[in-house]
């Protein structure tokens, strides 16, 4: 029998952004970078990889370390590693692609090879140029960013990358605003058999293209499906994943639309970032068909900051066409449909989240409001795998929400796991965070972990959203929520 699935997929104190999903075999594996709880800058970790088996989501391995930062003798800075990809070549093995921005010889995309997807990579070597020099960017080539990789069939691949600034900085290359590329590698996995070719306008290219107010910015990734090939990236707004077809590999591409934003902007009734549902900021993430049924990966932020991102995903529906309308997040992406009553889910699967001022966009000078509510962890022991997440600092107009829960008809009560010194009450609404009251359960300060119960007014049934309102003095902490 299958596992429940929940968003984020992997456990709680896990932090996988930019995971592109393969299927190799019987299994689905994530390849993404690593961050950490609380951390301070991106990507800190090594590269580890996560598999589930394709007809049970809610199962995920944890197969190891798969590369670490000194297994690059070009990394002296021992710099994390960015968005990676990962293929099977023509021979068999596996590649596995990846850059970082702080080595001393500049940024330079590399990879490495396995004979198993989630094994030891062994290096391989950087990227070279036709004439067999390192590619480290260069104006006209674009920038070595975020790599992404389609095999072909007769040897090779097809690599992805590049880089959409909107202005110039001195902290980046010129070629930094040049959008993205497309180049094919030779038989060896690393050597361009000729020069790149542009392939996506960044936001000053995007005049009459089709990608206006869309423009690509970064987070390259590529798929073929039902003979169509979908180029996905993260656009200039940053939190959306965008979706554009190609007729061959190298292009040219056409504007398709929105797939998913971690935030729900662009959806009815939150066209603007002002009505986002969740604390917005960059996104990347992959398409995958698991066991006959697609989705999008992408990431969401945890902890106030920047640094500490989760992987999602989401179920899309791809038209006879080849059109893909934008999908809402929920808290039961892979789950097949709605998660079930009865039983007690991590207040942290929430997929609406926002406080008294609504939602925010995260950015190196934004300053967290105090009565702002957050998702983050606490450690026992120092021991990471006992981590706890929760929503934090939840204050008198705030709320959090969950999409969807199955009602049998038959829940009587509901029950939150809750700590703080709130004096008020939680409000417990139907389908919309203004919906209709199911119940109200009162709170009052406490010291620790405690488990407060309210019976429902109404009998539900059916699949709905359940969302929770804040009223009161003071804040309180959500370890847990039930409907029993």
């Amino acid at each position: 029998m299958a596992h429940i699935a929940t968003n984020p997929y992997l456990p709680g104190w896990e932090y996988i952004p930019d995971g592109e999903p393969h299927v190799f075999g019987d299994r689905v594996y994530v390849y993404g970078s690593h961050d950490a709880p609380e951390g301070t800058a991106y990507c800190p970790g090594d590269y580890v990889c996560w598999s589930a088996p394709v007809d049970d989501l809610g199962s995920w391995t944890f197969e190891g370390t798969i590369w670490r930062k000194e297994d690059d003798p070009a990394n002296v800075d021992r710099t994390g590693y960015g968005a990676p990809d990962v293929c099977r070549g023509a021979d068999g093995r596996f590649y596995l692609y990846y850059f970082t921005l702080s080595m001393t010889s500049g940024c330079i995309m590399s990879v490495a090879v396995c004979d198993e997807p989630a094994g030891r990579y062994r290096y391989l070597g950087p990227i070279a140029k036709p004439d067999g020099s390192p590619f480290a960017g260069e104006e006209g080539w674009g920038m070595p960013f975020d790599p992404a990789v389609l095999p072909c069939g007769d040897g090779g691949c097809w690599l992805y990358y590049g880089f959409g600034a909107k202005k110039p900085s001195s902290r980046m290359p010129a070629c930094s605003m040049e959008g993205g590329y497309v180049v094919r590698l030779g038989a060896d996995m690393r050597t361009m058999a000729a020069a790149p070719k542009h392939l996506a306008p960044a936001v000053t290219q995007a005049a009459d293209t089709g990608f206006e107010g869309h423009a690509f910015f970064e987070a390259s990734s590529i798929r073929v499906l039902d003979g169509r090939y979908y180029f996905v990236y993260s656009s200039e707004n940053g939190h959306e994943l965008c979706w554009a077809t190609m007729p061959t590999p190298e292009g040219p591409v056409t504007y398709g639309g929105v797939l998913v934003s971690n935030g729900d902007v662009g959806l009815p009734g939150h066209e603007a970032e002002g009505a986002a549902v969740m604390d917005l900021g960059n996104n990347h993430g992959g398409m995958a068909r698991i066991a006959g049924r697609d989705y999008i990966f992408y990431h969401r932020h945890t902890h106030g900051a920047q640094h500490a991102r989760q992987g999602c995903a989401e179920p899309i529906e791809i038209a006879s066409d080849g059109h893909i309308e934008q999908v809402e997040i929920t808290s039961c992406g892979l789950n097949g449909g709605a998660l079930p009553c009865g039983r007690a889910y991590p207040a942290s699967i929430c997929c609406y989240l926002v406080g008294p001022a609504g939602a925010v966009h995260y950015s190196g000078n934004l300053e967290i409001a105090d009565n702002h509510p957050v998702i983050t962890q606490e450690v026992d022991a120092g021991c990471v795998t006992s981590a706890r997440t929760h929503v934090a600092n939840l204050c008198d107009g705030a709320g959090v929400g969950y999409k969807y829960l199955a009602f049998s008809g038959a829940e009587r009560t509901v029950e939150l796991e809750v700590r703080g010194d709130l004096a008020g009450v939680v409000s417990v609404r139907l389908d919309a965070p203004d919906g209709a009251e199911l119940t109200r359960v009162e709170l009052v300060p406490g010291e620790g972990w405690c488990t407060v119960v309210a019976s429902l007014t109404k009998t539900v049934a059916g699949d709905h959203a359940l969302y929770l309102a804040i009223e009161g003095v003071g804040s309180v902490d959500l370890a847990s929520f039930a409907v029993l």
